[in-house]
């Protein structure tokens, strides 16, 4: 197989986390980067990279694992977090 055949066959099988989501997600679970990544299957190295990261790459195997062992849909730990919107009763204080 060419190279450029791996690259794109290594892209599909990859997504982008929200770091600072999948660290809040795990403090919210009361787990150590060291539980989280026993009970996922991965290695220590893989959630310390995940959560310094803003928009880090991710497989989606690693990813389903994360979500599993923090009881989570994948989603919650692929999509932006955004601000509430602001109401007009914020703009009057």
């Amino acid at each position: 197989m060419s190279d450029t055949g791996h690259a794109a066959r290594a892209r599909r099988w990859t997504t982008v986390l929200d770091g600072q989501r999948l660290r809040e997600l795990r403090r919210e679970h009361g787990l150590s980067q060291d539980k989280l990544a026993a009970l996922a299957g991965v290695s220590l190295t893989t959630v310390a990279r995940l959560e310094s990261q803003p928009q880090p790459p991710c497989r989606t195997r690693t990813l389903a694992r994360l979500a599993a062992a923090l009881g989570e849909q994948p989603a919650t730990i692929t999509a932006a977090v955004t601000p509430d919107p602001v109401t007009s009763s914020d703009i009057n204080r």
